[in-house]
């Protein structure tokens, strides 16, 4: 009888130790699945990349870059980054079907200070690099025949600085706009 105890109790020890594993698995597993949701959430909260947009996801472009988006134009893709901790945000969006680059200026940055950047202006092939960089990260690959610049300093120390370019397409014109927003 004591040989079954001792059997009894060997049996029980290993029982408890495979439950011990078990559980510690578990938990193991639960940590890592937290920690993967974490930096998703964490991703999501300091990056977007929209290639389809309705009604929302346009009220938030256009609260990003601080502009309306015309009714006649489509949004074809956008992309914003933040920088944690520094306030710093990289906007990036290309919409199509715009006929005139002038008209859409108006209508989309309404009483803002915008230049126009000519050829022979210094800044033009910087801000035509910058603008090309841009449109490659949007996978896309265009020579831009209007260049445009919008610096603006918010009353609340924010500085907005916009450079906008315009291609032509056999449907009109689209336009490549990137904004560092810089708190």
């Amino acid at each position: 009888m004591i040989l079954m105890t001792e059997d009894v109790s060997e049996k029980n020890v290993i029982r408890k130790k495979n439950n011990g594993c078990i559980i510690a698995l578990v938990m193991l597993l639960l940590f890592f699945g937290f920690m993967l949701y974490a930096m998703i959430d964490f991703r999501n909260m300091i990056h977007k990349d929209w290639k389809r947009f309705d009604d929302e996801r346009i009220a938030k472009v256009e609260k990003y870059l601080d502009m309306t988006i015309p009714d006649e134009v489509t949004p074809v893709r956008f992309k914003w980054y933040s920088a944690p901790g520094d306030g710093t945000c990289f906007n990036k969006l290309i919409v199509e079907g715009i006929s005139d680059p002038n008209d859409f200026i108006d209508k989309a940055f309404s009483g803002a200070d915008i230049k126009e950047i000519t050829p022979d202006n210094e800044m033009f092939s910087g801000i035509c690099n910058t603008l090309y960089e841009v449109s490659e990260d949007l996978d896309l690959s265009i020579e831009f025949s209007d260049v445009y610049e919008r610096v603006s300093t918010k009353k609340d120390e924010r500085i907005d600085k916009y450079y906008i370019g315009f291609s032509k397409t056999d449907s009109g014109y689209c336009a490549v706009i990137t904004c560092l927003n810089d708190y």
